[in-house]
């Protein structure tokens, strides 16, 4: 039987729907042998199924063509026909046209296939040609991948591939506007989020391609974009407003918050990493103040369980501090490696629970309970040798390469302090905060070797430089113990650390 191509070709203007078929059957069966002039048939596909009913004779025939479409699409010419604005919109009007519900009582075969096959033509079109990204921007092309995802009702595949064309498409902060004002996106995303973590853990569709978890995954992703556009178009309208969403604008989002802290909760550590879904997560819940109305309020801290939002994100904070200390060298100083692995997931836990802790006296007490389990802080040790979550912390503030995360963990340990800079230096010491407010521009106080002295009996005074009680007779025995090359080489450092405290105004 000749191939579908042979067939079209050679000029036959009436091929009967059963030789369509066949045809195309054999080009699917062997599609690579079509790739070295993907471009040239891939337009043949689009010119007599996307843009024209020509060989559009059933659903099976339309479904094998996208299939070989898709096939295609894979390679960088085959995606440069379908990257182009008539092929994307013709496609999207396909997928919306043959869409049908999962729950639909409609089971005609293929059918499910058009729209799955379309959708992911149009995602590795934009993966593979990043400029044809703006051409899915487009009004009308938002509101059929918009209109497709509110209608999945539980369609794992689809709902995957309407959210990477959304999270492709969403660059501008005008398509964020647009997608929110017309289609309340916010809330279609939520919806579909909350769907996949109800579904999580169940057994998947048989014909799907993704499960619950990289959809939710997926979903949470494109929703992070839309809210980190969208708070650009609100800042540009609303400038005195923080780095969070707006009171009245946060109400609108409010589904996405509600479900970003369900997954937080019910997302473990994988592996001592972040779930994929909780990444993304922590980054929309960053968006949220506490301090906002009373509805997003009531979604941090819900009546009957106030705190449980709070003690899942430092759950989880600990969890991988714990492990990336844990990995660090004998010293106790983590490896850059380490650092680099993780910073990207402990800087926004780390951020998300400094709001908390700064916005809600309750929040503060519980992570300073946590942090320091006796309640008070115990200066017989080194701040980076004290058992327990706070010395950890410690070490991760001091990496000289440790990224935004020691600023992060800095800014922490702050707020749980009551953002009183002479506590928090006698609490870490000024050798492991110097860097952290060098950062910040946060200069010393002048009296701080005099006021900065915490007692717990007349006689025992904590020394700021170091965050430990005064202890004269083990520094003598240190110094004792040194050569003289090498108190020259302590004195030498020390001349220079202060030369530059005092050429960035840190000392004044």
């Amino acid at each position: 039987m000749s191939d579908y191509f042979s067939l079209v070709e050679g000029g036959g203007a009436d091929i009967d729907c059963r030789r369509l078929e066949g045809g195309l059957a054999a080009v699917a069966s062997n599609v690579d042998l079509y790739a070295p002039q993907a471009e040239r048939y891939a337009n043949t596909i689009l010119q007599r199924f996307v843009y024209a009913e020509t060989d559009r004779c059933s659903p099976k025939a339309t479904s094998i063509a996208l299939g070989i479409l898709k096939a295609l699409g894979r390679q960088t010419s085959g995606a440069s026909a379908v990257a182009s604005q008539q092929a994307i919109g013709g496609l999207l009007e396909l997928a919306r046209t043959y869409y049908v519900p999962c729950d639909s009582a409609d089971t005609t075969p293929y059918v499910s296939d058009i729209c799955s096959d379309a959708l992911t033509c149009i995602a590795n079109a934009m993966l593979l040609h990043p400029e044809c990204r703006s051409r899915v921007a487009e009004h009308q092309c938002l509101d059929n991948i918009a209109k497709i995802l509110g209608a999945t009702n539980g369609d794992l595949t689809v709902e995957f591939l309407c959210a990477r064309c959304l999270l492709l498409a969403l660059g501008t902060k005008e398509a964020a506007q647009y997608c929110v004002e017309q289609h309340g996106l916010q809330n279609v995303l939520a919806q579909t989020a909350q769907a996949a973590l109800n579904a999580d853990g169940l057994t998947s569709a048989a014909n799907s391609r993704f499960t619950p978890q990289q959809v939710l995954a997926e979903v949470l992703k494109a929703a992070l974009s839309l809210c980190t556009y969208s708070l650009q178009w609100i800042h540009d309208t609303e400038p005195e407003s923080d780095s969070s969403f707006p009171q009245e604008r946060a109400i609108e989002f409010a589904a996405l918050l509600d479900v970003s802290l369900r997954v937080l909760c019910n997302s473990p550590l994988e592996a001592h990493h972040l779930s994929s879904a909780a990444k993304q997560a922590v980054g929309i819940a960053m968006d949220f103040s506490t301090n906002s109305s009373a509805e997003i309020r009531e979604l941090w801290l819900p009546g009957m369980a106030t705190l449980q939002n709070v003690d899942a994100i430092y759950d989880l904070l600990k969890g991988i501090v714990s492990h990336t200390t844990s990995e660090s060298s004998e010293t106790g100083s983590c490896a850059d490696n380490v650092i680099s692995e993780y910073q990207d997931e402990l800087t926004p836990l780390a951020l998300v629970l400094t709001r908390l802790a700064t916005e809600h006296p309750d929040a503060r007490q519980r992570l300073f309970l946590a942090i320091y389990p006796e309640g008070t802080i115990d200066y017989s040790e080194l701040p980076e040798n004290r058992p327990g979550l706070s010395a950890k912390l410690v070490r991760l503030m001091k990496i000289p390469h440790g990224g935004m995360l020691p600023g992060a963990i800095g800014d922490l340990l702050l707020a749980l302090l009551g953002h009183d800079i002479k506590q928090f230096i006698m609490a870490v010491g000024y050798g492991n905060a110097a860097g952290y407010m060098v950062a910040r521009n946060i200069a010393i106080p002048s009296d701080i070797i005099e006021q900065v002295k915490q007692q717990d009996d007349e006689s025992a005074s904590v020394d700021p430089i170091t965050g430990r009680y005064w202890d004269q007779e083990g520094i003598d025995r240190e110094l004792a113990s040194m050569t003289d090359e090498e108190k020259e080489r302590e004195a030498e450092r020390l001349f220079v650390l202060f030369e530059r405290l005092n050429k960035t105004g840190v000392i004044k």
